[in-house]
């Protein structure tokens, strides 16, 4: 059994693909359970975010296609639509890639820390669903221990700016004083309690904040000074907000063409700045033909987010040599489990042999046989025994003419070739 891993991101694939293969936090505990009964895996995790979809899985190499043929049946999609996207690593790979991610190199925003509580997340749920075995549990072991490395030992979180606050500055472009600006947020997630931080720090003072369940949003307004008002609400209050920040995980969308429309009548066509951090996407991107809106995806966030990218990238370099070393570490110590694993099952083949051996001479002992021929009989089955299977092995080797691996033999049972006469 091997790691494997299957994924999509932000690099490989555009908003509008990504969009389509992502899991709500509700259905990953039985898309996991069908997953491994459907491809038959032993053990599996999926990591879906904003920008990305990942499965982890402990199974056959060739379960790599049937991961990526489950996704697109999962979501309903052909699996031409995904082929150019998916990417595959396995074993080392897959380890030092899990790495790089949960450590934020791997992020749209390098370094960002909201990844690892992803990651940790979806161990979790895998971890409830009973798909996280002994392979998984100690891999994100190992992982975690390196992401909380990297952020300690390296500056990989200096000079950060996280997709809410490039949101925020975009905003200061076109609104004068951003503090005068009634702003709307829809959640109560990450990126939401990121934004709120981020409008606070900008002086912003009317905020409020909207969500299907009203009193999941009590606490987060109550620390912003503001009001909370429930998602089917949203029709007529829009108009009152300059700013609106969306991030639910709402499977459509929930802001659309129509009702934002009506609010720019209402408002008398006064400008409106929307930024859509979901995906799937909150707001529908048809708004972009409308005068006087200001609509923003995360993909249309990417040039902002990189502007401090050369600021980091010094301390990427040790950030990758750590986890460089810890694949390397993690790949050793697989192995040597292996090994042990493979030691134990032959030493236990051995002791059964004897035990099956020893018992026969004990019986033809008790029936009065004679001692010394018991013991002789004993000697000899054993040694034809031990020898039986690495015989017939050595003779293999030495009609196909392998002479490295008749070398090879020769050290592991012992046999110095200077012995023959």
């Amino acid at each position: 059994m091997k790691l494997l891993l299957l994924g999509i991101n932000h690099e490989t694939a555009p908003l509008a693909v990504r969009e389509q293969v992502t899991f709500s936090a509700g259905a990953i505990a039985p898309a996991l359970q069908q997953m491994c009964d459907e491809i038959g895996l032993r053990e599996a995790l999926i990591l879906s975010t904003c920008n990305r979809t990942e499965m982890v899985a402990v199974g056959h190499p060739q379960d790599l296609s049937r991961l990526g043929d489950w996704l697109a049946r999962y979501h309903n999609l052909e699996s031409t639509l995904l082929q150019d996207s998916l990417y595959s690593h396995l074993e080392e790979d897959a380890a030092k890639h899990l790495m790089r991610v949960t450590s934020g190199l791997d992020s749209m925003v390098l370094g960002e820390p909201q990844i690892t509580g992803q990651v940790k997340a979806a161990f979790a749920e895998a971890t409830a669903a009973g798909t996280v075995g002994a392979t998984l549990h100690r891999l994100f072991q190992q992982i975690f221990q390196v992401a909380k490395q990297v952020r300690s030992d390296t500056a990989i979180g200096q000079h950060l700016i996280s997709t809410p606050a490039a949101a925020i500055k975009l905003a200061k472009n076109l609104f004068t004083n951003l503090s005068d600006c009634r702003c709307l947020l829809v959640g109560v997630g990450d990126m939401i309690e990121l934004a709120a931080k981020q409008l606070l720090d900008a002086g912003v003072t009317q905020i409020t904040i909207a969500n299907r369940t009203k009193a999941n949003a009590i606490s987060l307004a109550e620390r912003c000074g503001g009001e909370v008002i429930g998602l089917e609400q949203l029709p007529e209050c829009l108009e009152r907000f300059d700013l609106v920040l969306s991030a639910t995980g709402a499977s459509l969308p929930i802001i659309g063409k129509g009702m934002v429309e009506q609010a720019l009548r209402l408002r008398k066509h006064a400008p409106m700045f929307l930024v859509d951090l979901a995906v799937p996407r909150d707001i529908e991107p048809e708004i972009t033909t409308l005068r006087d809106v200001y609509l923003y995806s995360l993909d249309d966030l990417q040039n902002i987010v990189s502007e401090n990218m050369d600021l980091r990238r010094s301390a990427a370099g040790a950030a990758e040599a750590i986890v460089r070393d810890a694949a390397i570490t993690y790949e050793q110590g697989e192995k040597s489990r292996a090994g042990q694993d493979l030691v134990v099952r032959y030493r236990k083949q051995l002791e059964d042999l004897k035990d099956a051996e020893l018992a026969k001479a004990i019986a033809r002992a008790k029936q009065g046989d004679d001692i010394d021929l018991v013991l002789k009989t004993l000697a000899t089955q054993l040694t034809q025994k031990l020898a039986h299977t690495p015989s017939v092995g050595l003779k293999s080797l030495i009609i196909d003419g392998d002479a490295a691996a008749i070398e090879q033999a020769k050290t592991l049972l012992g046999l110095n070739q200077d012995d023959t006469p």
